[in-house]
């Protein structure tokens, strides 16, 4: 009987922003990589499966039998008003995954969940695992309820929950303020509509987070939570300038009223502390400015 491939990983929303970019550095390292999509399945190594659906799951879990699984699979769309379908997919689907590696004794080595740095809420300064959790939106607070609910099964499994802040990259949906940003200034816009200036956050490159997924993947650490994240903060104000500097073409911002949230937190950004504690080492992140012209020049 031929024995079982070692490094198998099961990558729910593979055919989502992070889950490609996790696909190709995993491949390239040479794991075997399989994977759930809520559209159609346009790879032999993925699957149409909506989480949510149990039997689906179950079935593609049955069949690629991973020894790793990091679960990326949710609606991330912070103002989606489909609230329901938050709270169900956040939590439900991440319990239906769960589940089923329970009932089909899989030798799992490692799970990672994605929650997220919106948990904390609007938290002035540099915000660490310690702190009590205070999410303002119904993306965050389902993150939260996922994370509770998880925790019960850390006898079981070894889990790691992930509290990635704010990303992007090449391939992230123009909806996001950063692809947003760099699409006005590839079609040398004239003119583009922002909110607040002024206030500071972490921008960090996908591929970078990426790297991070799979230290914490072959690491010792489980059962517990961990941000993501690199601690350098950054304003729309100062974004603008850097591309400016690297297109030569400038913008005239129009500051739009819908887009200002009130009491806003002028800067937000996690500690590193335990992150580096956890993968002993200090993580090297593109800068800011590298992934600006890694987006403007795809």
């Amino acid at each position: 009987m031929e024995e079982p491939f070692k490094n198998t990983v099961l990558i729910t929303g593979i055919g989502g922003f992070t889950g490609a970019h996790l696909e190709a550095k995993m491949k390239k390292m040479g794991y075997r990589v399989f994977g759930t999509t809520n559209s159609t399945a346009l790879k032999q190594n993925h699957f149409q499966c909506n989480i949510l659906n149990k039997e689906s799951l179950f079935e593609v879990v049955s069949i690629v039998k991973p020894n790793f699984i990091i679960h990326l699979a949710a609606i991330s769309f912070v103002a989606s008003k489909d609230v329901t379908a938050i709270y169900n997919t956040n939590i439900l689907g991440t319990l239906n995954l769960l589940e089923c590696l329970d009932e089909l004794k899989l030798d799992i080595k490692k799970i990672i969940l994605a929650s997220s740095a919106a948990i904390y809420g609007n938290v002035e300064g540099v915000l660490s695992e310690s702190l009590c959790p205070k999410p303002v939106n119904h993306y965050g607070n389902s993150k939260l309820v996922m994370e509770n609910m998880v925790a019960s099964y850390f006898n079981k499994f070894e889990i790691i929950i992930a509290r990635p802040f704010n990303y992007t990259g090449i391939g992230q949906n123009n909806s996001f303020l950063i692809p947003k940003i760099v699409k006005h200034f590839r079609e040398k816009k004239s003119t583009i509509k922002l909110g607040n200036l002024h206030t500071f956050r972490e921008y960090n490159n996908v591929s970078s987070f990426s790297d991070i997924y799979i230290k914490l993947l072959n690491s010792t650490f489980h059962s517990d939570k961990v941000n993501i994240c690199s601690g350098s903060t950054y304003s729309i104000g100062e974004i603008l300038s850097m591309l400016e500097r690297i297109t030569g073409h400038s913008l005239k911002v129009e500051v739009n009223p819908m887009f200002v949230r009130k009491n806003e937190i002028v800067e937000l950004k996690g500690s590193t502390n335990k992150l580096f504690s956890v993968l002993r080492q200090s993580i090297k992140f593109k800068t800011l400015e590298e992934t600006l012209i890694e987006m403007i020049t795809q």
